[in-house]
Order: C-alpha cells, then structure tokens, then sequence
C-alpha cells in the first residue's frame, strides 16, 4: 500500500498534470484569438490597459 507521502505526492502529479493542461489550452485558445504570443501577451496587454 501507499503511505501517506506516496499518496501526496501522487495527488500533486496529478493535480500538475490538470493544470499543465489546462495552461496549454489557454495558450492554445489565446493564440488562435490573435495574442500572438498567447499568454505573454495577454499578460502584456493587461499590464497596459491596467497602466492607462
């Protein structure tokens, strides 16, 4: 049986995994939208409008 260390860390791989995936379909979403850069311009352009 797992112990209780074996039991977090598999719960965290797969938690990385969901968000790991995740991540790739927003920058997937981002980029097919015109952020040619998906995330980072997204960031990039939030800072700007944030900054006016």
């Amino acid at each position: 049986m797992y112990n209780k260390k074996q039991q977090k860390l598999a719960r965290l791989e797969s938690l990385l995994d969901y968000y790991q995936t995740e991540l790739d379909q927003l920058q997937d979403l981002l980029v097919r939208c015109g952020f040619t850069d998906g995330i980072a311009t997204l960031k990039e352009s939030a800072k700007a409008l944030l900054s006016d």
